[in-house]
């Protein structure tokens, strides 16, 4: 039903993202496509589209192994005591971004994408935010094994709270 791409720094397919993300978000966001732009160029970067039969891009997910100096790894840093930032980010994906459009929903696309994305990467652990009252996300999140590993994140002070996911996607090797 969904063919799937990779997103590389093709800039129609990214320019499709970024679009997806405005309406997925309902909001006029002019940086998302720097974003995703730059994204695309760290270390790691994975990112898949979903085409629908029609051509459109039905959703996408990506992220990139987390590291010192990227912005979100700094803040999210600060949420950990050293303990779970060894556990949790010194090898870790960052699962940055998961969008489905409105009309592709509820078909299994989002568990799709996830599982494509985490599939083979090579760190032992991935992290992903969303917002603390986002149930559909979080069930769904939950469903494929992420844990709950702080449930009270408000990055730059932000007054909405996020909750911080993990999973651990390889055994430790003894």
């Amino acid at each position: 039903m969904f063919e799937y791409r990779e997103i590389s720094r093709n800039e129609e397919l990214m320019n499709q993202v970024a679009d997806l993300y405005q309406q997925v978000w309902n909001q006029e966001d002019c940086s998302i496509r720097d974003r995703v732009l730059r994204h695309a160029g760290y270390d790691g970067y994975r990112g898949f589209v979903a085409i629908s039969e029609k051509g459109e891009v039905a959703g996408y997910a990506y992220g990139y192994f987390s590291q010192p100096g990227q912005y979100y790894h700094g803040l999210l840093s600060k949420a950990f005591n050293p303990e779970e930032y060894q556990t949790w980010l010194e090898d870790c994906l960052e699962f940055v971004e998961l969008g489905v459009h409105p009309s592709f929903r509820n078909q299994g696309l989002a568990k799709q994408l996830e599982t494509r994305l985490i599939d083979g990467v090579e760190q032992k652990t991935a992290v992903l935010t969303t917002q603390s009252n986002n149930a559909p996300a979080r069930s769904l999140y939950e469903s494929l094994g992420w844990i709950v590993l702080n449930d009270a994140f408000y990055p730059n002070g932000n007054e909405k709270s996020y909750v911080i996911m993990g999973k651990k996607l390889q055994k430790e090797h003894t």
